[in-house]
């Protein structure tokens, strides 16, 4: 029964972390782009500063993955948490005493996506460290995790961030740390600890990079899924690169809207995973990851041509809503074919594809929004990721791939 009641304050302590900590992000992801704008009211200015919020990922994931399966993931987490809160903290301050270079803003968002690389490896496998093997605790500590994401970061994060950017640039920023040093002190009052049991502890870094490369690599269905995924990110990241300069300059609404888009998109994710367990199971894993891509390329290419605030929050719930059918659906797939003697380092792989086309995207949108038109990125996303829906039946092969053993 002790060990009952420590793991329960353990969880309780976990999701209390998660939720302060998803509220700062969420405070820090509207009013990054805010402050760029602010700062330098450019398109090629919103891609730079999302490129170097994204850029980490191609660095530091495989490198996390290893570290995760190596070393204490509870420490990982604490410890990346304290040092992010120290980080945007002292920025904050900067932007509270003049305003900061453009380039200062990019460096601080790459020091934040390089550690939030780490982090997130860490985090993904101390879940099932926490909640034990049985695929029910898991499934419920992961529903109540996607909860907790939608309400902190989606819904109450955004318009925060946003309205106390009106206010003062640096208060947002002020909260993010506050909220980063608040769960690291959480995750630090944790007791449960995770003690690698690697069979070959001499092993090197890169060797073990290596084998979870590999093994993805050789499984046909997940490497699909992954290039899928990066496909889609590198589209969205076109388009939602360009969405502050969309809603404050073309459309010329008050900043504090761009809060209220986002939550109309967390609106849309909160539905789609409302709507996922029923999609699961009654289509197959093609038609349902086919259903959730058309949805998304839909999402884009209305944002493109909105010519409304509420047109453009209707299209962005949109490409929420199926953003989350795949993220579930891809999630149980992944989750199914992966042994979990390899799960940090296969997800650190699968990430680094699935989520490595980002920066290039960012840049890109930057490029053509500089180019072309602010408006330009966003359909051009769309109708590249409508284009890939040819590609989404060979995924249906995933459903006779079996569990790996």
């Amino acid at each position: 029964m002790g060990a009952t009641t420590r793991d329960r304050t353990d969880s309780r302590k976990l999701f209390a972390a998660a939720g302060i900590s998803q509220l700062g992000d969420g405070v820090r992801t509207a009013a990054l782009p805010l402050l760029a704008v602010a700062l330098s009211p450019t398109p090629a200015a919103a891609g730079v500063v999302g490129f170097a919020g994204t850029v980490p990922i191609l660095l530091f994931t495989l490198l996390g993955g290893a570290l995760a399966d190596r070393h204490d993931r509870r420490t990982i987490m604490w410890r990346s948490d304290l040092l992010r809160g120290v980080v945007v903290g002292a920025f904050a301050v900067w932007v509270l005493t003049t305003a900061p270079p453009l380039w200062a803003l990019a460096a601080m968002t790459f020091v934040l996506g390089s550690v939030g690389a780490i982090f997130d490896n860490a985090s993904s496998s101390f879940i099932a460290d926490l909640f034990g093997p049985d695929p029910a605790d898991l499934a419920a500590a992961n529903g109540r995790f996607q909860v907790i994401q939608l309400i902190s970061f989606q819904f109450l994060g955004p318009p925060l961030g946003a309205a106390l950017f009106a206010v003062s640039t640096g208060a947002p920023l002020v909260l993010d740390a506050v909220s980063f040093v608040i769960a690291a002190l959480l995750v630090l009052a944790i007791r449960t600890r995770h003690d690698p049991a690697r069979p070959d502890r001499t092993a090197t870094l890169r060797a073990d990079i290596a084998e979870g490369v590999r093994w993805l690599w050789r499984q046909h269905g997940l490497r699909l899924l992954a290039l899928e995924l990066g496909l889609a990110n590198l589209c969205l990241q076109m388009g939602t690169t360009m969405l502050a300069l969309l809603i404050v300059h073309v459309l010329a609404a008050p900043a504090a809207v761009y809060g209220v888009v986002l939550a109309a998109g967390a609106v849309g994710g909160l539905l789609g995973s409302l709507a996922a367990g029923a999609v699961r199971k009654r289509l197959r894993p093609g038609t349902g990851l086919g259903l959730s891509i058309g949805l998304i390329a839909c999402g884009l290419l209305l944002a493109g041509v909105a010519w409304s605030i509420p047109v453009l929050a209707v299209a962005y719930a949109l490409g929420a809503f199926g953003i989350m059918l795949w993220n579930v659906q891809a999630v149980v797939i992944r989750q199914r074919l992966v042994p979990r003697a390899l799960m940090g380092r296969v997800t650190s792989a699968y990430r680094l594809i699935g989520w490595g086309a980002g920066p290039v995207g960012a840049a890109l949108g930057g490029v053509l929004g500089t180019v072309l038109d602010v408006r330009a990125p966003v359909i051009i996303g769309g109708v590249v990721l409508a284009a890939s829906l040819t590609l989404v039946p060979r995924l249906a092969a995933l459903e006779t791939t079996g569990t790996v053993q």
